[in-house]
C-alpha cells in the first residue's frame, strides 16, 4: 500500500558514517513528507542499526514500514559501505517486527527530496565578489546535482524526463584528486606516497579535512595539534593555526573543482550542497577561492557562471529523501 493513500506514519532514516537520523514521518496526499518525531545517533555508539531502531521504536511507537536511506550500496538483502561502521542487514529490521523495509543509497534519497530544494531556499554558495559576476537567480532547466562532503562525498544526479524524472546514484567520491596549484600538488604526492591512488573523498569529507590538516602540517615537519576535524574547523576559525586555515582552504578549493567536473560532465543546471560539514565551515568557504575553482574551467567558464550551488538547510532533508523515495517506490509497484 502507498503511505500517501494510508496516512499512517512510517520510519525513514538517514544513515550515515558518523550519525544516524531517524524520523517517524507521514506522507501528505500531494507527496510531501511531514517529520512527526526525529531524533539523531551516534553510530559509533551502537553496534548496529537494528539497536538504533529498537531504541527510537520503544520511545516513538512501533511502525509497519520503513524507509532507510544509508550511505554504501545494497549487496542482496544487506547493505555494506566503506564508510559505514557496521553492515546493516535487512531482516535485523524486519525482525524488530516491521513487516515492509525498503532500503536507498542516502544521497539517491537526498534527490529525492524536492520539497527541500526550492530555486530560493538555502544558502547561494556561488556569491558575487569584486573579481566574479553574479550567478543568476533563475538557472536554465535541466538535470539537478545533489552533492556533500560528510563521512565520505556522496552525489547523485536528479534527471527530468518528460514531466517526471529519475535519480542516477555515483560514487563521485572516487573520482581522482586533481590539484591545482604547488601546495596540493606537494598534497597530493604526500597521499599518493601513503596509498597510491588518491580519490576526491580522500581530501574532500570530515576525515578527509583531518588527513589533509597532517598532511600539510607533515610536509612543513610541524606538529599537528588537531585531532579531529571539528578541531580543524575551529582552530583554523580561531586563526590558532595556519596548517589548519590552510587545511580548510585546500578542501573548499577541491570541493569547487570537483562540483564542477561533475556538471560538466552531467549537465547539471543546478547543485546543491547536502554535507553538514559544508554548514560548519560555511563563513571560511564563502571567503575561499571555492567559487573561482568552479569557474576555472577555461572556455567552460560561460556555462558555470549560470549554474548556482546552493547550500540545502533543511534538518530533515535525508529522512524527507528516504520517505520521499519510499512513497514514490511504493506508489509505481517497484520496492525493493
Amino acid at each position: 500500500m502507498n503511505p500517501a493513500d494510508s496516512g499512517r506514519p512510517f520510519l525513514a532514516t538517514d544513515i550515515g558514517g558518523t550519525h544516524a537520523r531517524l524520523a517517524l514521518v507521514r506522507a501528505r496526499p500531494d507527496g510531501a513528507i511531514d517529520v512527526l518525531e526525529a531524533q539523531t545517533y551516534a553510530c559509533a555508539a551502537f553496534d548496529g542499526l537494528a539497536p538504533i531502531v529498537a531504541d527510537f521504536l520503544a520511545t516513538h511507537g512501533d511502525v509497519d514500514a520503513a524507509a532507510i536511506g544509508c550511505t554504501g550500496m545494497r549487496q542482496g538483502d544487506t547493505l555494506v559501505g566503506l564508510n559505514l561502521p557496521w553492515a546493516v542487514p535487512l531482516d535485523d529490521l524486519r525482525a524488530l517486527g516491521i513487516a515492509r523495509v525498503s532500503a536507498v543509497n542516502d544521497f539517491v534519497a537526498v534527490a529525492h527530496a524536492a520539497q527541500c530544494m526550492a530555486d530560493a531556499d538555502g544558502v547561494l554558495l556561488t556569491v558575487r565578489t569584486d573579481r566574479l559576476p553574479a550567478t543568476p537567480l533563475e538557472p536554465a532547466p535541466g538535470p539537478v546535482l545533489v552533492v556533500g562532503p560528510g563521512t565520505g562525498f556522496g552525489a547523485a544526479l536528479r534527471v527530468p524526463v518528460g514531466a517526471a524524472w529519475h535519480v542516477l546514484p555515483s560514487d563521485a567520491g572516487q573520482i581522482s584528486l586533481a590539484p591545482g596549484n604547488v601546495r596540493e600538488r606537494a598534497l597530493l604526492a604526500a597521499l599518493q606516497g601513503e596509498a597510491g591512488y588518491v580519490g576526491v573523498e580522500q581530501v574532500v569529507s570530515g576525515p578527509g579535512l583531518l588527513r589533509t590538516y597532517r598532511t600539510l602540517c607533515a610536509l612543513d615537519r610541524a606538529a599537528p595539534r588537531c585531532t579531529s576535524p571539528a578541531d580543524v574547523a575551529s582552530a583554523a576559525a580561531a586563526g590558532e593555526d595556519a596548517h589548519a586555515a590552510q587545511a580548510i582552504a585546500v578542501f573548499c578549493a577541491q570541493f569547487g573543482s570537483v562540483v564542477a567536473d561533475i556538471v560538466l560532465v552531467t549537465g547539471a543546471t543546478r547543485v546543491f550542497v547536502a554535507g553538514g560539514i559544508v554548514a560548519r565551515i560555511l563563513e571560511p568557504l564563502l571567503r575561499s577561492d571555492f567559487h573561482a575553482r568552479f569557474l576555472d574551467k577555461g572556455a567552460m567558464r560561460g556555462m558555470l557562471e549560470r549554474v548556482p550551488v546552493r547550500l540545502i538547510d533543511h534538518p530533515h532533508r535525508g529522512v524527507i529523501g528516504a520517505a520521499s523515495w519510499y512513497v514514490r517506490q511504493a506508489g509505481e509497484g517497484t520496492m525493493r
